[in-house]
């Protein structure tokens, strides 16, 4: 190349001449001690005079997830009970409702929800199967112990997991109500009043004082009427 470039210069031939004639020996084309013009249909398509380089043009996957609302629980201190707080979960658009349930089992809050004061009483249960007939949710569960092993759930642990449970399920499209059992087994789940019959599909109203906005109703009682007073005779 060197003494091409040489040569070049004694001869006055111009830089360009000389880069296609090193492209033209590269490429197999014929070469003469002399520079001379090359047809441009002789020249590889890249040192044709017009040339452009193409360009592609990579279009981004679509998504394959989407957010799904859970409920997790707090204790505000502006509020003297336990309330159920929505957050959001990334899942699969096709996910089912056991997926969605399954996001918050054997896991504990995250940290940003930690920090603002969220709990998750699912994490110490793991959920077994889930499923939806006629509306009504039927969701699997059993509680466990701290070295992983099978043990009844006291009963604010089965209450708060049912608040945690039916607000969530009830937040799926096509859900109205959910069905707990422990274990394969019908229990008495724990709601805002009383324990609920074995096998009872239990809504949101079960679990009312649950709600943030809950205001408990308040009576009010009119004075007694004065009756009058017995007079001595």
């Amino acid at each position: 190349m060197r003494r091409l470039l040489r040569r070049a210069r004694r001869c006055g031939i111009g830089l360009w001449a000389v880069l296609v004639l090193a492209a033209a020996a590269g490429c197999g084309l014929p070469t003469d001690e002399t520079a001379q013009a090359i047809d441009p249909e002789e020249l590889p398509e890249s040192l044709r005079p017009g040339f452009t380089a193409s360009t592609t043009t990579t279009v981004p996957a679509p998504l394959l997830t989407e957010p799904r609302s859970v409920f997790l629980l707090t204790n505000p201190q502006d509020i003297e009970r336990t309330i159920v707080v929505e957050v959001e979960r990334q899942v699969n658009r096709s996910a089912t409702l056991e997926d969605v349930l399954a996001t918050l089992f054997g896991e504990a809050a995250s940290p940003e929800e930690s920090d603002a004061g969220y709990f998750n009483t699912l994490e110490l249960f793991e959920i077994l199967s889930a499923s939806v007939v006629d509306g009504v949710a039927t969701v699997d569960i059993v509680h466990l112990s701290p070295e992983g092993e099978d043990q009844p759930p006291s009963a604010d642990e089965l209450e708060f997991a049912a608040a945690q449970l039916v607000f969530t399920a009830s937040a799926t499209e096509g859900v109205d109500g959910v069905r707990i059992l422990l274990d394969g087994q019908e229990v008495s789940v724990p709601t805002s009043d009383a324990d609920a019959e074995p096998g009872s599909v239990l809504r949101t109203s079960a679990y009312e004082q649950y709600q943030p906005d809950f205001a408990p109703a308040t009576t009010t009682t009119s004075p007694a009427g004065d009756e009058g007073e017995d007079e001595e005779g």
